[in-house]
């Protein structure tokens, strides 16, 4: 298949390519009607202009991660354009020659994001290679691997491995824009993202449903305040580190949200630590739309509850006294008591660790 055929499909999709994908996105951009293929593209050249893109800054603006970050953000941009299952996210990072020092390796990762899998590609270059060689190059790969993975072709470049996680049962209905829950059973939940689940949470779990005489289910959401969105290789690898009832799979990335399509007609409780019980009540994580006051008025009105646990902030463990909680909301807390959970583990450390 050729560049110039790309717009002839149903598909249609978001482009986010860093500078070493500008010849790609150049040839697509160039094609009659591409803006029936090509809804959104952008190349964010500095590393500030790719934080301001992804809403966070990545750790390396050249990785497997960065490009599917990118795919997903995308997709998710893609979504908002159009009403079709029929989209796709396409993220490419690349870190080619230039006339400065490279000080790492010559590569480029690309990636898709569609609502059926996630898929990544890395490419390496060699210092023979010339930038123009470099961009050719990773231009054919990039498009032979883009409409592989929409099924359009076969690909024409299998010497690069490609890395593709399939979604499972129904948890592509997870990616839709409507708000989804799967596998929710109880009244009692316990969010997080458990990248990785370890011992301190598994303690926590155990220590919630003794205190609130129920069972908990933990909750994983595939959208997060202040974290990327979780896509298929993530979500994958985080469900299988529990038993299928333990957990229950959201769409929904805001406390007030969790609240209202989790409750199932009667008052939730959610088991949180200290620190994220601050984000619930910063006004920033709330647009005009939906004020602060409101959210907190929910959260009284639906008999929302909290459970939490004191966590190690700026190294001391800290508990509600420590924040400033509306009167109201603050009778629906329920603080542990230290001396039951002390556990300065986290799963950000483990990461780092290993």
């Amino acid at each position: 298949m050729k560049v110039a055929d790309l717009h002839l499909s149903d598909w249609a999709g978001v482009c986010y390519l860093t500078g070493g994908g500008s010849l790609l996105l150049s040839q697509l951009l160039n094609i009659p009607g591409a803006s029936a293929t090509i809804l959104d593209a952008q190349i964010p050249y500095s590393y500030e202009a790719l934080t301001q893109l992804l809403g966070s800054r990545p750790q390396q603006a050249c990785s497997e991660t960065t490009a599917r970050n990118l795919a997903m953000k995308a997709f998710m941009t893609a979504q908002q354009l159009r009403s079709t299952d029929e989209l796709f996210g396409f993220g490419i990072t690349a870190s080619l020659s230039t006339n400065r020092q490279k000080k790492g390796a010559i590569r480029a990762f690309v990636a898709l994001q569609t609502m059926s899998r996630s898929q990544v590609t890395k490419m390496e270059f060699t210092d023979s290679n010339t930038r123009e060689e470099q961009e050719t190059m990773l231009a054919q790969v990039a498009f032979s691997k883009l409409c592989a993975g929409l099924e359009l072709a076969a690909d024409s470049y299998p010497n690069y491995k490609t890395r593709t996680a399939n979604a499972q049962n129904c948890h592509n209905r997870l990616y839709k824009r409507e708000p989804v829950t799967i596998g929710a059973r109880t009244k009692a939940y316990f969010p997080g993202a458990f990248n990785p689940l370890h011992a301190g949470h598994r303690r926590m779990h155990a220590l919630a449903e003794e205190i609130l005489c129920c069972e908990v289910q933990y909750e994983l959401s595939v959208k997060n305040v202040d974290k990327f969105p979780v896509d298929y290789f993530d979500l994958n690898e985080r469900i299988n580190q529990f038993a299928t009832h333990e957990v229950v799979l959201t769409n929904l990335p805001h406390f007030f949200q969790k609240a209202k399509h989790l409750c199932k007609n009667e008052a939730v409780s959610f088991v949180v630590g200290v620190d994220t019980l601050a984000r619930i009540i910063e006004p920033k994580y709330y647009d005009a739309g939906k004020q602060l006051d409101e959210v907190i008025d929910f959260f009284i009105t639906s008999g929302t509850k909290f459970l939490v646990f004191a966590r190690m902030v700026d190294n001391k463990f800290r508990t509600i006294n420590d924040l400033s909680i509306p009167e109201g909301l603050l009778k629906h807390c329920q603080q542990v008591e230290v001396s039951k959970f002390q556990c300065d583990v986290s799963s950000t450390t483990l990461r780092t660790e290993t």
